[in-house]
């Protein structure tokens, strides 16, 4: 039986403007269920209603169906979506475990075409401008730049903006929690930022660290609300 997505169904368009007011995509992974709902919490307690759990370990469609009803119940106002999909299998599995919206580090064109029928938000990564086109075409509303540090920073931000300013772009690999980075990449046109292990690192999560997470987040939030974007 399908289950129900942990908030109501958000289309493409609305969730792009929703990640564009939040600033920030916090991304994490955890194999513990229990510790990836305090995560989630602690990020909704900094002022967070956008999250990406991230498919890397064998388990964690398991943890993310259970992560998905536990929010579901507590945080109705959270977003929950799922990042590392590669494929239109993955793609499905996790939709029906409960994702509002699916991450990719790749363009692959089954989870696109999944993706658009079913009007899902869609964040395939990119490293060169025709990847990036090729997924606009695709259907998708913000594009991930993968991995952002090695492939310029905000300077390659601007010169693709530059001929395609009407692209939305979301750098993830190497975005710091610290103003001036933050500043810089919004200065450079883009649409959001992805934070992963640099909000969210193995040690908040082992060690739970989730009053830290929370003001780390808080920070992060205040910051957002003073970078002009």
């Amino acid at each position: 039986m399908k289950q129900k997505t942990n908030a109501s169904p958000i289309g493409r368009s609305e969730m792009a403007q929703r990640l564009a007011a939040q600033g920030f995509l916090p991304l994490f992974n955890c194999d513990d269920a229990g510790r990836a709902v305090r995560a989630v919490e602690a990020l909704h307690s900094g002022g967070v209603q956008i999250v990406e759990f991230t498919n890397r370990s064998a388990c964690a469609l398991a943890v993310f169906r259970e992560l998905a009803a536990d929010i579901g119940r507590r945080l109705p106002d959270v977003v929950l979506g799922v990042g590392s999909i590669t494929d239109g299998v993955q793609a499905k599995a996790f939709h029906e475990a409960g994702a509002a919206f699916l991450v990719a580090p790749a363009v692959d064109a089954d989870v696109g075409t999944f993706c658009l029928e079913r009007d899902i938000f869609w964040c395939p990564g990119a490293a060169t401008v025709t990847e990036i086109l090729t997924a606009h075409r695709l259907g998708a509303e913000v594009i991930k730049l993968f991995p952002a540090d090695l492939l310029g920073g905000p300077a390659f931000v601007k010169a693709v903006r530059g001929p395609c300013p009407w692209l939305k772009l979301m750098p993830s690999g190497g975005v710091t929690c610290e103003e001036v980075n933050l500043r810089a990449w919004f200065a450079s046109g883009v649409h959001c930022v992805g934070l992963g292990s640099n909000l969210i690192d193995a040690a908040t999560l082992s060690q739970e660290q989730f009053n830290d997470l929370t003001q780390r987040t808080r920070r992060i939030v205040s910051l957002m609300a003073a970078i002009p974007r």
